[in-house]
C-alpha cells in the first residue's frame, strides 16, 4: 500500500491542496481561492474545502506551507502580513480541529527548498541556498548538518530583506533599501514607471526589450542588482548551489544569462558554486509541503 499524505500551499491567491504519494507523485488537485483578505476564518474554511474535496482518508498526515514567520514546531504563525488575522494563529490546532490528521506547518520559502532537494533541481547538492522572486524575494537556507535555517525568531533566511542599496527604496518590511525592492518581480514594474511614467507588468516590461530603451535598462538594472545578491548570497553562505525559483523564472530566457555574467563580473570567486533555475514552479509548493508530512510524521514530531 503506497503511502499518502497531503500537501497544501497557501498562496496570495489561491490555496492548492493535493494528495501526494512518497515519490512526490501528485494524485489529486484540488485548487480555491485564498480570500486572503477576508480574513482569518474564511480562509481556514477554504482550507477545510479543499482538505474535503481530496481523498483525505487515503492520508497519513497534512503539511502546509504559509506565508510568513513560522514556529514549525508548534504550527504558530508568528508573524504573515498577507493574510488578515494570520498572525498569532496556531494554524496545526486550527486545521486538526476538523481533519482527524496530524498537520505540519513550515514556511512557504523553505517548503519550496524542501521540494526541490528531495526530487528536483538540488536533489544531489548538500549546501543549498534558494531564493524565489515572485511578487516579493523569498530565502531559505539548507545545511547538510543543520537541516533549515530558521533563526532564533523563526526569521533566519529573510533573504529579501538583506540591504541591497543602502539608503535606496522604501521596503513593505519597513527598511529601506531591501533586495526585495529591486530584485522581485515587483521591481521591474516599479522601475520601469520611474524611467518612463507607464505601469506595465514584468513580462510586458520583458516582452519589450528589443524595442523599448526603457525596458532595455529596466532589464540591465534588474540583472545587475540580482548579480549583487548573488554575490552576497555567495559570500556569506558558501553553498554548493544557489537555486532561483518562483514566478519570475518563467522568463528566464529574458534575464537569466546577463545575470550569471553580472554575477560573474562582480564575484571574487564566480566558480566555486552552481547557479541553476528551480525544477519545481507552481507545484513546489505541495511537494514540498507533502515531504515534511511524511518526514515529521515518521519522527513523530
Amino acid at each position: 500500500m503506497m503511502a499518502k499524505v497531503i500537501g497544501i500551499d497557501i498562496g496570495g491567491t489561491k490555496i492548492n491542496a493535493c494528495l501526494v504519494d512518497d515519490s512526490g507523485n501528485i494524485l489529486e488537485r484540488k485548487e480555491v481561492p485564498t480570500n486572503a483578505n477576508r480574513g482569518r476564518d474564511v480562509v481556514l474554511d477554504n482550507i477545510k474545502n479543499a482538505i474535503y474535496s481530496l481523498s483525505y482518508k487515503d492520508a497519513s498526515a497534512i503539511g502546509i506551507g504559509t506565508p510568513g514567520f513560522i514556529d514549525s514546531k508548534n504550527g504558530i504563525v508568528t508573524f504573515a502580513g498577507n493574510i488578515k488575522g494570520w498572525t498569532g494563529l496556531n494554524l496545526k490546532e486550527a486545521v486538526e480541529k476538523f481533519v482527524d490528521l496530524p498537520v505540519f506547518v513550515e514556511n512557504d520559502a523553505n517548503i519550496a527548498l524542501v521540494a526541490e532537494k528531495w526530487i528536483g533541481s538540488c536533489k544531489d547538492y548538500d549546501n543549498v541556498v534558494m531564493i524565489t522572486l515572485g511578487t516579493g524575494l523569498g530565502g531559505a537556507i539548507y545545511t547538510k548538518e543543520g537541516g533549515l535555517l530558521t533563526g532564533s525568531h523563526f526569521q533566519g533566511a529573510e533573504l529579501g530583506h538583506m540591504i541591497l542599496h543602502a539608503g535606496g527604496d522604501p521596503c513593505t518590511c519597513g527598511q529601506n533599501g531591501c533586495a526585495e525592492s529591486y530584485c522581485a518581480g515587483s521591481a521591474l514594474t516599479k522601475d520601469y514607471k520611474k524611467l518612463t511614467g507607464k505601469e506595465l507588468s514584468g513580462q510586458a516590461i520583458f516582452d519589450l526589450v528589443d524595442t523599448d530603451d526603457a525596458a532595455r535598462k529596466v532589464l540591465e538594472n534588474y540583472q545587475s542588482n540580482l548579480g549583487y545578491l548573488l554575490t552576497s548570497l555567495r559570500n556569506i553562505f558558501d553553498p554548493d548551489v544557489i537555486v532561483v525559483g518562483g514566478g519570475v523564472i518563467h522568463a528566464k530566457d529574458v534575464f537569466w544569462d546577463g545575470m550569471i555574467s553580472k554575477y560573474q563580473e562582480y564575484c571574487n570567486k564566480p566558480s566555486e558554486v552552481d547557479i541553476i533555475p528551480a525544477m519545481f514552479l507552481n507545484n513546489a509548493g505541495v511537494i514540498g509541503a507533502a515531504k515534511i508530512a511524511f518526514e515529521r510524521n515518521d519522527n513523530g514530531e
